[in-house]
């Protein structure tokens, strides 16, 4: 008896939580502005041949997608560090004569003792945070259990940007799962796949990566590179020249938060 109670009270929580989305879906807030901050608005930004690169690594503080000067960033839901990645977002803007390819294979990171990392892709970062200790943790303690989407949602906040963030858990799982497929990609439920679980992680991660494309003068573009959580000091990136032989390296420096290195790995 008290398991056919338990198994209604589900239903009746996922019921619930489906017509709320539904509804949300009917009549959807109007999209907020979108302000532009140039790259050389950012303090480690670096200018070499005309182009200028920025780099906003994760902070536990503050959105990477907040304004340099902000006063009160949205902070971030999930420590992602402590997943063993550092979501770091990269700004471009170029005053050249010259068109260079943006090639994200090519960004690498330097930690304090010395050492260069590549990046992850979208699988390998998204098969990190899900098999780290950190995320089930905090799936396990976002909500019931039940909502799983909400949890998923809520963890990945700090990487979409702007999507999570305010009111509880539950609605900012909601965001992020209705714009991938509504209640059907949000509700997993409590016997949801690890499989599941991770390929709407990578989904998720896919969409925000920095892409392969050109930069012409007076264009701008950024994305996420998704390195290990090391304490990195300096980025570097190549930009090739679009059917030419230059190649320029820009070398930007990187401090991170305290509150994400380890005092023993400064």
């Amino acid at each position: 008896m008290r398991s056919r109670k338990k198994s209604c009270l589900v239903w009746v929580v996922l019921m619930a939580f489906s017509s709320a989305l539904v509804s949300s879906c009917a009549t959807p807030a109007p999209p907020k502005p979108k302000v532009v901050v140039p790259a050389a608005a950012y303090p480690n930004a670096v200018t070499v041949a005309g182009v200028t690169v920025a780099a906003v690594p994760f902070d536990p503080h503050r959105d990477v997608y907040a304004a340099p000067n902000e006063p009160l960033p949205r902070k971030p839901d999930f420590n992602w560090f402590k997943a063993g990645v550092c979501p770091t977002r990269l700004i471009f803007s170029s005053e050249a004569d010259v068109t260079y390819v943006v090639n994200p294979p090519q960004i690498t990171c330097t930690d304090a003792r010395g050492i260069t990392y590549k990046s992850y892709d979208a699988r390998e970062a998204g098969d990190a945070v899900a098999a780290s200790e950190a995320f089930a943790a905090h799936v396990q303690g976002a909500l019931t259990g039940t909502i799983f989407g909400a949890a998923l949602g809520a963890g990945l906040g700090a990487a979409v940007g702007g999507i999570a963030g305010g009111g509880g858990a539950a609605a900012r799982g909601a965001a992020i799962g209705a714009t991938f497929g509504g209640v059907q990609g949000l509700i997993v439920g409590a016997a949801g796949s690890p499989s599941r679980t991770e390929a709407r992680i990578r989904h998720l991660l896919h969409d925000k990566m920095l892409r392969t494309q050109k930069l012409s003068r007076g264009m701008s573009c950024d994305g996420l590179v998704y390195f290990p959580a090391v304490p990195i000091i300096s980025i570097r990136v190549v930009l090739a020249e679009a059917g030419g032989p230059t190649v320029q390296e820009v070398k930007i420096p990187v401090v991170l938060p305290p509150q994400v290195v380890p005092p023993e790995a400064r």
